[in-house]
C-alpha cells in the first residue's frame, strides 16, 4: 500500500510542478506567463497576471509537499483547490466536461488523486511519516478520514469563492 500511495505522491507532484513551470515559465512546451495571462483573463481570472502567478506558485507549493510528503494535507487541498478552479473554468469556458472538447476532465481527476492522498496521509516513505513518529500529536493531522473531509470542504470552498469572483469578472457575452 505504501508502494502506492508513494507512486500516487510521485506522480501528481510532477505534475503539477510541470504544470507549474508550463504556465508561469514556458517550460515543457507551456505557453508561459504573457500568454497565459490572456488566457486567464479571457476566462474572466482578472488580472491575468497576478491569477496564472497565483496558481503557479499555489501549484509549485502543493507539488512540493506532495512529492516529499511534507504535510500532506495542506499541499493536498492546494491541489485540489487550484485543479478544480482549473477544471471548472475550463468546463465552463468548453461547455464540455471532456478533455478531447477542452473541458475540466483532467484537471478534476487531479483535484480528486490529491483528494485522496489526503484520506490516506502520505505513507511511509514521507516526511509526514517521520513527523508523526516525532510528534505523535501531529499524526491525527496528517491523513484519516476527517483530514479527507476538511481537505474536501477547504478546496471546494476556495473553489466556489475563486470561480464566484472569475465569473463575476467574466467578460460580457461569454457564457457562465
Amino acid at each position: 500500500m505504501d508502494e502506492g500511495i508513494l507512486l500516487l505522491r510521485l506522480l501528481v507532484g510532477l505534475v503539477l510542478l510541470v504544470h507549474a513551470a508550463q504556465k508561469s515559465l514556458g517550460w515543457f512546451q507551456g505557453a508561459g506567463l504573457t500568454v497565459m495571462a490572456g488566457a486567464f483573463e479571457s476566462l474572466g481570472l482578472r488580472p491575468g497576471r497576478p491569477m496564472v502567478l497565483m496558481a503557479s506558485i499555489t501549484e509549485a507549493l502543493a507539488a512540493v509537499s506532495l512529492l516529499l510528503g511534507l504535510l500532506t494535507p495542506l499541499g493536498a487541498a492546494a491541489a485540489a483547490g487550484t485543479m478544480a478552479v482549473a477544471g471548472a473554468t475550463s468546463q465552463l469556458s468548453a461547455g464540455s466536461f471532456w478533455n478531447a472538447q477542452k473541458g475540466g476532465e483532467y484537471p478534476y481527476v487531479l483535484a480528486v488523486a490529491a483528494i485522496v492522498l489526503a484520506f490516506t496521509g502520505a505513507g511511509a516513505w514521507s516526511a509526514d511519516a517521520w513527523l508523526g513518529s516525532a510528534l505523535p500529536q501531529l499524526a491525527p493531522f496528517l491523513g484519516g478520514t476527517a483530514v479527507g473531509v476538511a481537505v474536501v470542504l477547504v478546496a471546494g470552498t476556495a473553489a466556489a469563492v475563486f470561480l464566484r469572483l472569475a465569473l463575476h469578472r467574466r467578460p460580457a457575452g461569454q457564457p457562465t
